[in-house]
């Protein structure tokens, strides 16, 4: 499982963070988790295709979570030289179907005909691919926010997406090889729906997860706070930069 940080920061307009996005390749599937403002450039630059992308997950429908998903489709439709053929899979949690319906359609239509199908998924509990299959869960950020644990020969990623400290997604991520985790800020500035890094420590130490990644970095001068707060607790623990690359 081949894993791109593709953005690691928030809705918080950033020179050196792209707004949520992480590509994971495995086998000749190719999938997003979030699609942020920025992803198809960084996409490019990770020299990776708009044009491949099988699956896209979304964590939740916030903008800065789904911003690039008009963009994507518009691309797919309209690139010279270009006719897209296999289906796009569009999942998220309840309500996706919905969603789509009245925020994306009206903006980038529907695909060219004889071209290929957008399809839309909610996932309730757990879905099953070719060699791989992906599970979700709650998180406590929003009403629809969930979390995605995809797993592939037993190894084991979590992405989080937007949360505040919860019990369950302790257990959701528990024992994972990876944890890809929201620290929106330090301890000094605890806020509603999102983490500090002292939670994150204490998140990822009691779900006993091998190695740990924090991304959703509001900017500001307090990166190396949130790392140092999290590592006294939990130290195997990294910050995420975009086009970070780790092989699972």
């Amino acid at each position: 499982m081949l894993i791109k940080i593709l953005g690691s920061g928030t809705c918080v307009p950033s020179l050196k963070r792209n707004s949520p996005s992480i590509y994971i390749g495995r086998g000749n599937k190719h999938v997003l988790v979030d699609c942020g403002s920025g992803a198809l450039k960084q996409l490019e630059k990770a020299n990776l295709s708009y044009k491949e992308i099988d699956i896209v997950f979304f964590t939740h429908f916030h903008t800065d979570h789904i911003a690039d998903l008009n963009p994507l489709i518009q691309a797919l439709n309209w690139t010279p030289g270009f006719v897209r053929k296999k289906d796009l899979l569009l999942v998220g949690p309840v309500g996706i179907k919905k969603f789509i319906q009245s925020y994306i359609r009206p903006v980038s239509g529907d695909p060219l005909p004889d071209t290929f199908k957008i399809i839309i998924e909610e996932i309730k509990d757990k879905l099953v691919f070719d060699g791989f299959s992906v599970e979700c869960a709650k998180t406590n950020h929003n009403d629809e926010s969930i979390a995605y644990k995809f797993t592939e020969n037993e190894k084991s990623l979590v992405i989080s997406g937007d949360s505040d400290y919860d019990e369950n997604l302790i257990a959701f991520a528990d024992g994972c090889d990876l944890f890809i985790l929201e620290c929106s800020f330090d301890n000094s500035q605890k806020q509603e729906g999102h983490l500090i890094s002292r939670e994150c420590g204490e998140i990822a130490k009691k779900a006993n997860v091998k190695k740990l990644i924090l991304t959703h970095l509001y900017p500001g001068k307090s990166e190396s706070v949130r790392l140092k707060e999290t590592k006294e607790i939990f130290d195997n623990t990294i910050l995420a930069e975009d086009l970070l690359e780790i092989k699972l």
